[in-house]
């Protein structure tokens, strides 16, 4: 109970902690180093692909040094969003993949030098091996943009990162889709499904906002990378993430955002929940999810209580989420997309139990649900990465 009353305050009083107009807060003693959810409002926003500590030249540095691989890290952020209309100030969501959980302390410290206290990006963290071996942690941001002039998708370059800006207005999120094959087979399969989901919906390539690929193993990146270089060849290849997936078949899922301002939806709903022709509806996911209109509510990586078993760890997540989704003006039927990290099989098989009871089976959140090393906290096997909208009439 007293979780609930300080959330409340906490949003009750965002008017008085001098924000930025499209950007509201969300903070307990729950989720050190990060708000429990970032509210912003139906503006620009900039998505960049994985950043590592690169150097200028494209050549990695601090090899074996966490502190300087992250100051570097943000550095390559802050110009990435620069180039974007943004900058670290407006950074409503962080990504953050890590070589070893036990790195998190390290990584929130800089988070802490970076941000204010009372301006903390929503972060989720997962641990396990990344594409480069030299790297111990790379990051992935959201951050608003005044790049406002256009209600097309543009994208921008700086250095190695490459930056994606979602114009205002519609968008939609695909859940993640896997075809069967060798890894390159898989990669290409997946992606021409893909585009058959982006033609059902009325939109293109060129519409892709971020891509996402869970790829086992990492270490055949490179692979996927050449396939992604021919699928989007003559065009320009949207940000990209890579995470390590431990699965063995199939070997890749993907899943994307894109720009649905170009199909002109006719729908009056503020969400609408699809299934494109030739797959089947799930009552726990959605293929895809469209909002139409409202504020984004951005949920940090989410964890529970691990003392009384899997079941109660998950029921005290889903709990939890729902209290910071009501505070924020949203509820669980207005979820648009969930990404869920499992440590093993046990919490899979329980998350897809627990799932029905707490979902409208008509209004379930596009989802990717990934086995990885580690959820990023140690001695807990689920995290829940989570996007709403805040209700409007």
């Amino acid at each position: 109970m007293k979780t609930s009353i300080f959330i409340f305050f906490i949003f009750g009083s965002l008017a008085s902690l001098g924000q930025s107009p499209d950007i509201q807060y969300a903070q307990t003693s729950r989720q050190k180093g990060s708000s429990d959810a970032v509210i912003v409002k139906n503006v620009p926003l900039a998505h960049t692909s994985q950043i590592f500590s690169l150097n200028k030249r494209g050549k990695f540095v601090f090899k074996g040094e966490i502190q300087k691989q992250i100051e570097q890290i943000f550095g390559n952020l802050s110009k990435a969003l620069n180039v974007a209309d943004s900058g670290l100030e407006q950074v409503v969501k962080l990504n953050i993949y890590l070589k070893n959980t036990s790195l998190i302390s390290e990584v929130q410290t800089e988070i802490s030098r970076q941000f204010k206290s009372a301006k903390l990006p929503a972060v989720s963290y997962v641990s396990g091996n990344l594409s480069n071996p030299d790297a111990l942690v790379s990051i992935d941001a959201i951050a608003v943009s005044s790049n406002s002039s256009d209600k097309f998708v543009k994208y921008f370059q700086s250095g190695s990162t490459q930056v994606s800006i979602l114009p205002s207005g519609s968008v939609v999120y695909v859940s993640g889709q896997a075809a069967k094959g060798n890894l390159a087979e898989a990669t290409l399969n997946t992606l021409k499904q893909l585009e058959e989901t982006l033609h059902f919906l009325g939109l293109e390539k060129r519409d892709i906002i971020q891509i996402k690929s869970f790829i086992n193993p990492i270490s055949d990146l490179s692979i996927v990378q050449d396939v992604m270089a021919e699928f989007f060849k003559g065009g320009i290849i949207p940000p990209l993430v890579n995470v390590e997936w431990l699965s063995k078949d199939p070997l890749i899922e993907i899943e994307l955002i894109a720009s649905s301002n170009r199909t002109l939806s006719k729908s009056n709903e503020q969400i609408d929940f699809i299934t494109p022709k030739g797959m089947v509806h799930s009552p726990v996911y959605s293929k895809v999810t469209r909002v139409n209109y409202g504020s984004k509510v951005y949920v940090s990586g989410l964890y529970g209580n691990t003392e009384r078993g899997i079941k109660s760890e998950l029921s005290d997540i889903f709990d939890f989420l729902d209290l910071i989704m009501k505070q924020s003006g949203s509820d669980l039927k207005h979820l648009l997309k969930a990404t869920y990290y499992v440590s093993n099989d046990l919490y899979s098989a329980a998350l897809n139990e627990i799932r029905p009871k707490y979902y409208d089976p008509k209004r379930p959140p596009a989802a990717s649900k990934a086995m990885v090393k580690d959820v990023g906290s140690i001695k807990v096997g689920v995290s829940m990465d989570m996007i709403g909208v805040v209700i409007e009439k």
